[in-house]
């Protein structure tokens, strides 16, 4: 059952004031997670963005971590699932592509990503997620438990990629790191790390959506068992 579900909406003093629920109250966090981050939103904050005071939240969500949750939550109901077309193959398309969207999603709100690593979802938006992942691998042919731990590591894996790119974005990294970074592998020790000199462009080289890419061809090939 949802928090909205559990609780019943609360019609406030002035009629001006839109009513108190759960909807209202996850909204309002997302909205100010977009604009400082899991780490700086605060229940104090989210009571001021839906005009009631810190206690009030409390008939809602336990704490905090509870509100996150169900933020994540919404953040998944979110991502745009990609269907599989008739191609015997596009079970696998179709997964790379609710990958990807996944992704994107996750690191709109900054933060979550790491609110996702720290619980097990368990809400709707999560289990619909999961639950079109795994009718893509069952289209595949992926056997139950592979898919069963497919969508773990796909989860986390999504999860991960957020956050970084979360970092990469907010550190104002950019050519200058990757230039400092080349110039490192360029100039190791030849004696001990002879691979990393003689491939230090082909690892510094490749862009995130490069390299993302590879990493859910490498991921997908690994769930198929291929």
């Amino acid at each position: 059952m949802s928090a909205q579900e559990k609780h019943p909406i609360t019609r406030r003093g002035r009629s001006a004031k839109p009513p108190l629920t759960p909807r209202s109250i996850i909204e309002a966090t997302m909205v100010l997670i977009q604009e400082h981050g899991v780490e700086k939103t605060t229940l104090r904050q989210v009571a001021e963005r839906v005009e009631t005071g810190p206690a009030s939240l409390y008939a809602y969500f336990a704490n905090r971590d509870a509100l996150l949750e169900h933020a994540l939550d919404a953040a998944y109901a979110q991502v745009q699932l990609v269907d599989a077309d008739g191609d015997e193959r596009g079970w696998r398309e179709a997964l790379a592509g609710t990958i990807v969207n996944t992704i994107t999603t996750l690191a709109q709100y900054p933060g979550l990503g790491s609110v996702a690593l720290g619980t097990i979802p368990v809400l709707s938006g999560a289990l619909r997620l999961a639950e079109h992942e795994l009718m893509l691998m069952d289209d595949g042919g992926i056997a139950p438990e592979r898919a069963a731990l497919g969508v773990d590591l796909i989860a986390q894996f999504a999860a991960s990629s957020a956050i970084e790119r979360t970092v990469r974005r907010t550190g104002n990294r950019g050519d200058g790191e990757r230039q400092h970074v080349l110039s490192a592998y360029e100039n190791a020790d030849p004696e001990r790390f002879p691979q990393v000199r003689r491939q230090a462009a082909l690892l510094t080289g490749p862009d995130e959506r490069t390299r993302r890419d590879f990493a859910i061809r490498v991921l997908i090939d690994g769930i198929e068992g291929a």
